[in-house]
This record gives C-alpha cells, sequence and structure tokens, in this order.
C-alpha cells in the first residue's frame, strides 16, 4: 500500500470512528432523556397520590365524581339526625365520634337508644362531627373507610341505621378494623340498604366518592375539638387534651352524660337542658 493509501485508509478509519462516537453520544443523550421523562412522571405521579393520600398513609384514589352528604352541612360535615325534626329552641347535642374509638362505641351502647329516641321526638338536635385521626395512631385507613361507607350510606338515606351497625361491629381488638366486604356488604344488609339502594350505595363506596367530604369534615372536626380544650382545657380530663368521644350542648363541652347511668331519655334529656341553661 502507497503513502498516500494510507493516509486514505487512516482518514476513513478517524471518520468511521468519529461517526460511532457521535452515534454514541445520541444513544446516551436519548437514554438520559428516558431517565429523566421517567422520573418526571414519577414525581407528578407521586404529588397527585400524596394529594390524595387519605389520613393514614396509603393513597385511596378517587375514580369517580365527589358528592356530599345529603344530611351534612357542606361546609362542616357536620351530620344532623332526624334533620327538620327538632322543636324550636330545643337543644343542639353534638358527639365528636372516630369509627375506631372504643369509648366511642361505649357511648353508643350506653346511650344511643335514649339519643335517637330525643333526635326523633324533636326534643334534642342530635349531630354527629366524625373524625378520622386515629388512623394516624394506627398508620392504616379504617376510620376513613368507614367515615366513607357511612357518608355513602347517608346518601342512600340510611345513616343512622350505618351509623349504629358499624359500631355494632366493632372489632374487639382496637385498631383492626373494618374489611371492605364488610362496609360495603355485610354492614349494608345489616342496616337494611338493599335493592337500587345497595348498588348506589355500593357505587359511591366503591368509587370513593364521598372522599373529599369525609376528609375534610374529619379535618375540620379535630380542629374545631382541638380548640374546643384549648379553651377549657378542665372539660378534657385528665390532661386537657381533646380526645374522642366529645359531646357539646349548644357548641360547648358537655360533660354531664358521663355521670348518668343507665341513662333514659328523660334522665338524658333533663341533663341536657341543664347543661344548654
Amino acid at each position: 500500500m502507497s503513502t498516500k493509501q494510507s493516509r486514505r485508509a487512516a482518514l476513513r478509519a478517524r471518520q468511521q470512528a468519529e461517526a460511532r462516537a457521535a452515534r454514541s453520544r445520541k444513544q446516551l443523550l436519548l437514554m438520559c432523556g428516558a431517565v429523566v421523562l421517567v422520573v418526571a412522571i414519577a414525581f407528578v405521579v407521586g404529588m397527585v397520590t400524596s394529594r390524595d393520600t387519605p389520613q393514614g398513609g396509603n393513597p385511596y384514589a378517587k375514580v369517580g365524581a365527589q358528592i356530599t352528604a345529603p344530611n351534612a352541612d357542606p361546609s362542616t360535615g357536620v351530620y344532623t339526625v332526624s334533620a327538620g325534626v327538632a322543636q324550636h329552641g330545643a337543644p343542639t347535642l353534638t358527639l365528636y365520634e372516630d369509627y375506631q374509638c372504643p369509648a366511642c362505641k361505649a357511648s353508643e351502647d350506653s346511650f344511643g337508644p335514649a339519643l335517637r329516641q330525643l333526635a326523633a321526638s324533636g326534643e334534642i338536635t342530635l349531630q354527629f362531627r366524625t373524625l378520622t385521626f386515629l388512623d394516624n395512631n394506627y398508620k392504616g385507613q379504617s376510620s376513613y373507610r368507614a367515615a366513607m361507607a357511612a357518608a355513602a350510606a347517608d346518601a342512600v338515606g340510611a345513616l343512622e341505621t350505618y351509623h349504629d351497625v358499624i359500631y355494632r361491629n366493632q372489632p374487639a381488638k382496637e385498631g383492626t378494623g373494618s374489611t371492605d366486604d364488610q362496609l360495603r356488604t355485610t354492614f349494608a344488609a345489616q342496616a337494611g340498604i338493599t335493592g337500587q339502594k345497595l348498588t348506589e350505595f355500593q357505587k359511591y363506596y366503591d368509587t370513593r366518592a364521598t372522599s373529599d367530604f369525609v376528609r375534610k369534615a374529619a379535618d375540620q372536626g379535630l380542629e374545631s375539638g382541638k380548640k374546643l380544650a384549648e379553651a377549657d382545657p378542665s372539660a378534657f380530663p385528665p390532661d386537657g387534651h381533646f380526645g374522642t368521644p366529645t359531646w357539646t350542648v349548644n357548641g360547648k363541652p358537655y360533660t354531664g352524660w358521663r355521670s348518668i347511668q343507665n341513662p333514659t331519655a328523660a334522665s338524658l334529656l333533663a341533663s341536657i337542658k341543664s347543661a344548654a341553661g
């Protein structure tokens, strides 16, 4: 091979090497771009998941249109039992509860029948403030799911009965929570939700249609309870901190119910009226 041919060969080799290097750089850039894209997508998904994550941790992504429980104040999430029945001037009794709270179950077991009687007769306005803060203690979503199911039950006209069924079936071990099958099927049957109403109830539960309502109501209820404790720590023994169950009469802490033995509608009403002044 001549010197001239050698130079040509060397030039071609150099050009081929540069072309291969250019292709390698392009492939590397494409790979880096793909990685950046994946990271960006993951970041966006993470932000959406974080936004839609209920109290307790794991995400419960909404898959349906959101609704507000019809018997609740849309601005506070406070339910009114037997709405529109209360007599003029009847005191308002508000119960702050968490469906995982054993003490809430105990108070419902003891006072529930008398409270329902007073609400149905219009002698008091009975309200529920449903909280979910115990999910933070147990690192789960049991309170949230139960509250969501109760809101779905309210949407089909069965809040009161479904509320009672949840407490009646509260697991003996605190923090265990109810299963999805119990909440959407077993408890619905026990609450008398059947036919088309059952179809609607399960649709609301499965699509988490009450998720926004439940979380907003729980957040506002917890904030309201903490303010009550800050204003009057003596009403929250032993340490002055808010907890459930908390009862208020006309917006003020009411502890008189705790001293009532074998409550009847009459004895409870007398105590509530005394607290109302």
